[in-house]
């Protein structure tokens, strides 16, 4: 060790470019990265985008949230206008509310979003759990639009424990914070009564690929490829579900008896077992 003292001390100039090669890159690395975090996690008021109205007397509701730089006009307002048009569906005889919920321009941001669409839902989700009459929520979320869901799933649960909650992710991006690359497949679906995912192995979002631990993840690419349908991966879901929506393919957890709790396993990528 003296001797390697011995060395620098003589040849200082070596001290100098190991500042300016290692540590000042370094320092500034972490000085820029907590900058960027303490940013992201700055507290906001969201108000433009939570205050939507909602019906003091609804009983059931269905929200979609759309994904990063993406709006309602997309697949969100179709979906809302196919829970509104179906019928027989296990939530048919209570007063109902469909929402598709834009969350602009938050949703424009790719290193913000998932902090800005999780603590968007969990304000939401607070204004929702003070509906007197509120019983059941049907949660469906796209990309980012998946912290959104996860946000207001966390707050209904922690406000108003017996509302009925169904969470469903299509094609989720799994980062958050920019950090936290395996933070959706952890969590999304976990505080949720029962949540479904529909995904497309080909793309190449991060963690809209895998299997989420909490939830029954389908994967619906075949449904795609097989039917030589022209439609980007990352998106290929929305339009899956939609459909799949219409043929009451898919579970619709209030008041049902589920099959899938059955007949299929959580954390585990399945085919989607039915004709499209």
């Amino acid at each position: 060790m003296n001797k390697v003292l011995q060395f620098y001390r003589k040849y200082w100039i070596l001290r100098w470019l190991w500042w300016l090669s290692v540590v000042l890159p370094g320092v500034s690395f972490v000085l820029v990265s907590l900058g960027f975090l303490l940013i992201m996690h700055w507290p906001k008021d969201y108000q433009d985008v939570i205050n939507i109205a909602l019906d003091p007397e609804v009983e059931y509701l269905t929200l979609s949230a759309h994904g990063v730089k993406d709006t309602t006009a997309s697949w969100s307002d179709e979906l809302q206008r196919t829970y509104s048009e179906l019928q027989h569906l296990p939530f048919s005889d209570l007063k109902k509310q469909h929402i598709s919920f834009s969350w602009q321009p938050y949703s424009d941001n790719v290193f913000n979003c998932s902090v800005d669409g999780k603590n968007i839902g969990f304000k939401l989700g607070e204004k929702i759990a003070q509906l007197p009459k509120i019983k059941g929520v049907h949660l469906v979320g796209h990309s980012c639009g998946s912290f959104v869901i996860l946000g207001v799933c966390e707050a209904l649960k922690e406000n108003k424990a017996s509302i009925s909650v169904q969470t469903t992710y299509l094609d989720p991006v799994s980062v958050y914070s920019g950090v936290f690359w395996d933070y959706g497949i952890k969590y999304f679906g976990s505080c949720a009564d029962f949540s479904d995912a529909y995904i497309d192995t080909q793309d190449t979002v991060p963690g809209s690929n895998q299997a989420l631990r909490n939830a029954y993840t389908f994967d619906v690419t075949q449904t795609r490829v097989k039917n030589n349908i022209d439609y980007a991966p990352h998106a290929w879901p929305t339009m899956f579900y939609i459909k799949a929506l219409k043929k009451k393919q898919l579970p619709i957890y209030y008041k049902a008896t589920n099959n899938l709790s059955s007949g299929y396993q959580k954390n585990t990528l399945m085919t989607w077992p039915l004709e499209y």
